[in-house]
């Protein structure tokens, strides 16, 4: 993906959220919470929406039906935990900017936050979660022994 901000050069970046970007570029966030926010994301679009997992068909064109659904089950089930870990308004803050691709901004303005709280309550959030995916049981993960 590429990201273009007002008069600087367009850059390559990994994430497909760009509040996510901003904030590690800016070094508000790091390396682990910008993984768990994409693991998070991907969990979501998998288990919670349905898309398809990219990782299920990436062997040679044809997904296995058993891992698809495996894997479909498996974010879901880390769904369910991040849930279970840090509570349903952790999980509709974390679907405004990453799966609605909302900026600080609108979700100031949705939540009727100054974008100082937003941006506070987004980097602790992250840290959080960092912290929810790099403790999560083994059995969460159906192709992880333990």
């Amino acid at each position: 993906m590429w990201l273009e901000e007002k008069g600087k050069p367009a850059v390559e970046v990994a994430s497909s959220c760009g509040l996510l970007n901003k904030l590690h570029t800016n070094g508000v966030i790091g390396d682990a919470e910008v993984t768990a926010a994409q693991m998070w994301a991907r969990d979501y679009e998998t288990g919670i929406m349905g898309a398809k997992d990219p990782e299920a068909s990436s062997k040679g064109g044809n997904p296995d039906p058993e891992y698809a659904l495996l894997s479909r089950i498996a974010a879901a089930d880390r769904c369910r935990y991040v849930v279970k870990c840090l509570g349903k308004r952790s999980e509709d803050f974390l679907y405004s900017f990453l799966i609605d691709h909302m900026s600080i901004s609108q979700v100031a303005g949705q939540r009727k936050r100054d974008r100082r709280q937003i941006s506070g309550a987004i980097e602790l959030l992250l840290g959080q979660l960092a912290d929810v995916y790099a403790d999560m049981p083994g059995k969460m993960w159906f192709n992880k022994i333990g």
